[in-house]
């Protein structure tokens, strides 16, 4: 086998491996995603409830989604803690960020209409187990 062929061979595949491996934050955005999708269903969930019997509903739904999420978050902030120092945003992290902040508008009216419903056992109920939840994140 030819010296030009070998070469061609070894960058074949080293591109293949690259666009296997993604970026250096692909499990980062990976997870980030799966967190602002969740975040975006809980947003939306707690806006269109009208029940106490509903909100705690997606409260429960969110909580499941975090009990699985939180880990991996929290694994994902002591893999890149550079990221906590900076305050400028890795460009494959943007399109996720741009999401994110998008939600958190959205989140102040949801919350406003969860108010309503806080008296309820099940919504406490719901929102303790979130709070524990959450607790996977640090």
């Amino acid at each position: 086998m030819s010296v030009k062929r070998v070469l061609g061979l070894v960058m074949i595949g080293f591109i293949v491996m690259l666009v296997a491996c993604g970026g250096k934050y692909s499990d980062l955005v990976k997870v980030n995603t799966e967190f602002v999708n969740a975040m975006d269903e809980y947003v939306t969930g707690m806006e269109k409830a009208s029940s106490g019997k509903e909100m705690a509903k997606v409260i429960n739904r969110y909580a499941d989604k975090m009990e699985k999420l939180a880990p991996r978050l929290k694994e994902m902030r002591d893999k890149y803690p550079e990221l906590e120092k900076t305050k400028t945003v890795p460009e494959e992290l943007k399109p996720i960020e741009e999401k994110a902040q998008a939600l958190q508008q959205k989140m102040a009216a949801s919350f406003m209409n969860m108010m309503k419903y806080m008296g309820d056992p099940d919504v406490q109920a719901a929102q303790q187990r979130l709070q524990t939840a959450m607790m996977g994140m640090k």
